[in-house]
């Protein structure tokens, strides 16, 4: 999911998706590619979201980003700790 706080936004109204992409005037298809990264919001769709749901677009359309990855030396030495505590 690429905007999950747009989805929090969305069940914070309890609108269903399709309730969302009806009211921006979206096909439910196209509202589901663009919450996966498989398309994205036009700027009037955006729009249309942030009145709808009334948080601001910084947030709304706030990406995640992971952080970096651990050291899998020590990741691993300590998945295997955990498994041997689990016998």
């Amino acid at each position: 999911m690429k905007f999950p706080n747009l989805v929090w936004a969305i069940g914070q109204h309890r609108l269903a998706h399709y309730q969302i992409a009806a009211t921006v005037g979206m096909s439910e298809s196209r509202f589901s590619r663009c919450l996966s990264a498989r398309a994205e919001f036009s700027a009037e769709e955006r729009r249309k979201l942030i009145a709808i749901l009334g948080y601001p677009a910084g947030w709304l359309f706030q990406e995640i980003v992971p952080p970096e990855m651990c050291d899998v030396r020590k990741t691993g030495a300590r998945h295997r700790m955990l498994l041997k505590d689990r016998r």
